[in-house]
């Protein structure tokens, strides 16, 4: 079994950083990318990056900061696409440790598929990053990090916005992600758990899985906006997709209300609708970032650095107090 040393986060990336940088060094011969790698110690060396999607708003810049921190570290990285479905998932990990490769990035969908190829990868000395969504705790054990945005965090957020917002009162539905994704599993549970510990009188009608699709929000926002029309005060989008999925059903339904909707991702919509003012707020979390430094991450434990359990990105709120301030992540 792999021993892990907490570190601070500042000290992880300091690792990665030092690991990657020194190998301005080279001969001069080859391009920048080889050199880059060379004196690293990991020029040539394969990744297997098991991705959620390979067309999605957040998905698709964090795939293209992995690939990026991979060619600047001179690595060699094989991308394949779940397509949001953890079986196949599944069968790409047992793949990709057939392979032999040295290292794997894995995006989890859900709690349980994983495990046998987590198991597999561990017998075969290939170690193993997650990137953006945990999974379940016995396959989390075989991981060596996690990098991405604390989601149960997001969802306690998510509720204190739309709390303040409301003033503590009112109906709200929740137009929740994939049903059984990590993801959805800790912005709902983050959510709810601030809303059973606090004294708010905020009551949740409905929630709908929307899996992180505008098209399934539009729909599944008709359906509510005609069941609860004007006791909709407030909205919790575990995405800010689904958050303008709500907002074209809304536009069309001709309903004479506008409750506060909170949506995450920090998409350069949701900046768009909160200078509009029908979005109240957003949560940054970088894709590209997020990305570039699971790479960065994983690089730094095949180099055999010791890294946290989990290096996180930070969680920015915005809202109209500070949305000409800062720019959008994706």
């Amino acid at each position: 079994m792999t021993v892990r040393r907490k570190l601070t986060v500042a000290s992880a990336t300091a690792v990665v950083l030092l690991a990657l940088a020194g190998c301005s060094s080279g001969d001069g011969g080859g391009d920048s990318t080889a050199a880059s790698g060379g004196d690293s110690g990991v020029e040539g060396k394969e990744i297997c990056y098991i991705t959620a999607a390979n067309s999605h708003p957040y998905v698709t810049p964090a795939n293209e900061g992995a690939q990026a921190a991979a060619d600047a570290a001179g690595v060699n990285l094989t991308i394949v696409s779940e397509e949001f479905s953890p079986q196949t998932g599944a069968e790409q990990l047992d793949s990709c440790v057939a392979r032999g490769v040295d290292g794997i990035l894995l995006w989890p969908l859900d709690d349980n598929s994983y495990l046998p190829g987590l198991l597999k990868a561990e017998q075969e000395g290939i170690p193993v990053v997650a990137i953006d969504t945990t999974t379940g705790d016995e396959s989390m054990a075989l991981i060596e990090s996690f990098v991405g945005a604390d989601k149960y965090d997001q969802g306690k957020i998510s509720f204190e916005q739309l709390d303040s917002a409301m003033g503590g009162e009112g109906g709200i539905i929740v137009l929740a992600g994939q049903a059984g994704n990590g993801t959805e599993i800790a912005r709902s549970g983050g959510f709810m758990d601030a809303l059973e510990a606090s004294d708010s009188n905020i009551v949740v009608l409905d929630v709908v899985n929307a899996d992180f699709d505008q098209q399934k929000a539009l729909v599944a926002s008709r359906d509510l906006l005609t069941k609860h029309g004007d006791q909709i005060e407030g909205v919790y989008a575990q995405d800010d997709t689904m958050a303008k999925g709500f907002a074209q059903a809304l536009e069309e339904s001709g309903l004479g209300i506008t409750p506060y909707v909170v949506g995450i991702n920090g998409e350069q919509g949701a900046f768009e609708a909160i200078k509009a003012g029908t979005q109240y707020s957003t949560i940054i979390q970088p894709p590209f970032r997020n990305g570039e430094l699971a790479i960065e991450t994983l690089i730094a434990v095949m180099m055999g650095e010791t890294v946290p359990d989990m290096v996180p990105l930070e969680n920015t709120v915005v809202d109209s107090s500070n949305v000409d301030d800062l720019e959008p992540a994706m």
